[in-house]
């Protein structure tokens, strides 16, 4: 594996090639504003999936395109840390329409670089607020040479003691397909849970994994304590060929927790995200 870590945006990890199979799970798009999508909103009272406008035809390869457009406001990467009201829905989350309660997302990370002939760690240290309370996140990602395992702790410093907050730590897993028996979220038991452009809300899960059949890859992430998830599929309003049609970008793995401070006022999780190439490989090996 290779992974680049950016402290200046949140301490996130904003790309992680698996270097056997040369994929990057963090080549993901933040939607923005274009050009052509003025004329999806133009058309979107058109019937039939085809509008004309005054200069050119627009056609729609699927239904109410103009409801799925959708702005970003910082990168869809991993290691995304937000804070949310506590009874914040996944609906919300999803649409962009939660608000942040902290500091964290975006902002400047202190990063710190520990390096051993077959290991190397980075540590990202930040101190600001959430709700108006200041807490230290120190958050650390190790890998050691030769393996598909990421190590990832989590450690919250100065939190209230009598105030327990929503924590939520997003990951993003770029060129999977969305849809298909052969791509699925499974559990721990390796029982599926449902395609990968599903939106679920999952509680008391130990772990998760994402797999993808046909590219030959499969992602589990696991967590020390048990863990409530949400996820969703990030897509973009793109122009083709054929017309305007919705494309499939990213998915979200988004642990979440209502976090409660110890007598210490810390709170502490570690999390290992795996990676198995092996099917992959089995397809392309030489004769």
């Amino acid at each position: 594996l290779s992974l680049l870590v950016s402290p200046a945006r949140g301490g996130s990890i904003y790309e992680l090639d698996v270097r056997t199979i040369c994929h990057n799970l963090l080549a993901t798009l933040a939607r923005r504003p274009e050009a052509y999508h003025e004329k999806i909103f133009a058309g979107s009272s058109g019937s039939n999936g085809d509008v004309s406008s005054i200069h050119d035809r627009v056609v729609f390869k699927q239904p109410d395109l103009d409801r799925h457009i959708q702005y970003d406001d910082y990168l869809r990467k991993s290691l995304v840390d937000h804070f949310y009201d506590n009874d914040a829905r996944l609906a919300d989350v999803a649409s962009g329409a939660a608000i942040e309660r902290g500091d964290f997302r975006d902002r400047e990370y202190e990063a710190l670089l520990r390096r051993s002939p077959h290991r190397v760690q980075a540590e990202l240290k930040r101190a600001g607020n959430a709700w108006g309370h200041p807490i230290t996140i120190t958050k650390t990602i190790t890998l050691d040479a030769e393996t598909g395992t990421l190590e990832i702790g989590y450690e919250l410093d100065g939190l209230p003691g009598d105030s327990p907050l929503h924590f939520c730590v997003e990951f993003n897993f770029a060129g999977l397909a969305p849809s298909g028996d052969d791509r699925y979220f499974f559990d721990t038991q390796h029982q599926r849970l449902g395609t990968l452009n599903a939106q679920l809300e999952l509680a008391e899960m130990s772990g998760i994994g994402l797999a993808d059949e046909w590219v030959g890859l499969g992602a589990s992430l696991s967590f020390s304590r048990p863990t409530d998830v949400w996820t969703y599929p990030v897509a973009t309003v793109s122009q083709s060929e054929g017309g305007f049609e919705l494309v499939h970008q990213s998915t979200v793995v988004a642990p979440h927790w209502i976090v409660t401070a110890d007598s210490e006022g810390k709170w502490k999780l570690s999390m290992t995200l795996a990676l198995d190439t092996s099917l992959a490989e089995s397809k392309h090996a030489d004769p």
